[in-house]
């Protein structure tokens, strides 16, 4: 074997070598923890859904978790303590997370208290934001509603205006009534914002549920209106 071969072979091989300690060293998980609050949080990714929410080491509050955990199964109501892996992804498209994970090892499950009793509570000690209405992501609403459960009362923002009245609430049915508001000049955007939704919602009876921290109101079996959890 003469000397350019022996050259060529060699160069071959070391180029061969970089590219898989390159390959090593891109794909190298961390193993980092992260805290998994007891609760979900509305979040807005392709489309309104729900997020963990999660502290990192030098987190000072709770952040929303965008991507999943491999391996791991979330159950409301528990407060968890994981090890995970994070594999940084490569050609990552710009609506996604930059990063894997995967569960290593749960280092603490810790069942909390739980400040309410039904659904029905949760919604009155909530304010609730509209995030889709007739199937149409609502980005930025600036409609929101909240309930008094003492007096029955019903009342927030439906655009520009604010809007008030009162409502039932029986066996999963939820109806409002005798609704009314305020009628100041509103752009021509909110104004048609704020009469579908004035609309949709005037003396109307709806199924309702509350799912991951959604206020969900049905007709027809046809999901109408989405409101996300806010705070008060």
């Amino acid at each position: 074997m003469n000397t350019n071969m022996l050259k060529m072979i060699s160069a071959k091989f070391m180029l061969t070598l970089v590219m898989l300690l390159g390959l090593s060293v891109a794909g190298k998980a961390d193993v980092i923890t992260l805290v998994v609050k007891e609760e979900l949080a509305s979040c807005t990714g392709v489309a309104p859904m729900t997020c963990m929410q999660v502290k990192y080491k030098n987190s000072k509050s709770w952040e929303l978790f965008y991507s999943q955990i491999s391996g791991f199964t979330y159950m409301p109501g528990y407060r968890y303590v994981l090890q995970v892996n994070r594999t940084r992804r490569k050609n990552v498209p710009a609506d996604a997370s930059a990063y894997e994970y995967k569960l290593k090892k749960v280092l603490k499950k810790i069942k909390m208290k739980v400040n309410t009793t039904t659904a029905w509570d949760f919604v009155v000690n909530h304010k609730w934001k509209l995030i889709q209405m007739n199937g149409q992501t609502q980005t930025e609403s600036p409609i929101y509603m909240t309930f008094d459960g003492t007096k029955k009362r019903v009342g927030g923002k439906s655009g520009c205006n604010t809007f008030f009245g009162g409502y039932d609430k029986s066996e999963g049915n939820l109806s409002f009534k005798q609704m009314a508001g305020t009628m100041m000049a509103c752009s021509d955007e909110l104004n048609k914002l704020e009469h579908q939704f004035l609309t949709l919602i005037g003396d109307q009876t709806f199924k309702y549920d509350v799912a991951d921290q959604t206020l969900n109101l049905y007709q027809n079996n046809k999901l109408v209106l989405m409101f996300g959890v806010m705070p008060l």
